[in-house]
């Protein structure tokens, strides 16, 4: 998803994928180009906003904040962890997670359909009694946001599958305290860091993700919010999911 390089790609835009100019954390090429948008779900200006501006400017942030430290070379995910347990570290936390948080948005759509996979109906239908069901939740989850934010399709170390929605910048590798973290309470960041096999945060791999930014329906919805969720489920690259519904059950995904 995201990688770390020394060196800056330069592709013409607007409307074109363009790399990050920095020196370390750089956004993933998209696995389709700008200029057309992505579907009827997402505008040629809607999409360039989101990868080529918004992107750009929360990448720059992370370059920025992380420079000189422990982090400047750090995978993204690693960032995110472990600003999420330093009070001091918000500003980098916020930048770095919505980053990976609207890169794994865009990373979930293609702009050629993809048939949903008959194991993947099953699985998640056997969990949500019915894979309407599921989709139903998860719109009704969405809808219900106040505010900016993000819904998920989340899977645990065992499986499990459950939709939930995060706040602002917030991310599933984040969103859950663990029993351990709630045992430790008044104990200092640093103490539960060096606590031996504790886990601040249950582990949660998120597979599928919807921004809920106004700045993603607003432009081309307006406040039809509906709308703007219902056109989501024909552009997800089901293929993608598949993989990443693989990958974390082989416990090869969202390693902190």
């Amino acid at each position: 998803m995201f990688r770390l390089t020394s060196r800056a790609r330069n592709v013409a835009r607007p409307l074109l994928q363009r790399a990050v100019n920095a020196r370390y954390h750089q956004a993933a090429l998209l696995p389709y180009g700008c200029e057309n948008g992505v579907g009827s779900f997402l505008s040629a200006p809607s999409l360039d906003f989101l990868y080529n501006m918004r992107q750009v400017e929360l990448i720059n942030n992370v370059n920025r904040l992380t420079e000189g430290s422990v982090h400047e070379a750090s995978p993204l995910i690693r960032v995110i962890y472990d600003s999420a347990q330093d009070p001091t570290q918000t500003a980098l936390l916020n930048n770095a997670s919505q980053a990976w948080n609207i890169d794994f948005f865009l990373q979930t759509l293609t702009v050629e359909p993809v048939n949903l996979r008959e194991d993947v109906r099953r699985q998640i239908a056997e969990q949500f009694v019915s894979f309407d069901r599921f989709k139903a939740t998860f719109a009704e989850s969405a809808l219900s946001m106040f505010g900016n934010g993000w819904t998920w399709l989340v899977m645990n170390e065992t499986g499990q599958l459950s939709v939930m929605n995060t706040y602002n910048a917030g991310s599933p590798f984040t969103a859950v305290p663990s029993k351990e973290s709630n045992a430790m309470k008044g104990m200092s960041y640093s103490a539960i860091q060096r606590s031996a096999g504790r886990r601040p945060f249950i582990k949660l791999s998120p597979i599928i993700g919807l921004s809920m930014w106004q700045e993603s329906f607003l432009p081309d919805y307006g406040l039809d919010r509906e709308t703007y969720v219902n056109r989501f489920w024909d552009v997800i690259n089901w293929t993608v999911v598949h993989e990443r519904m693989l990958s974390t059950r082989s416990g090869s995904r969202t390693t902190v």
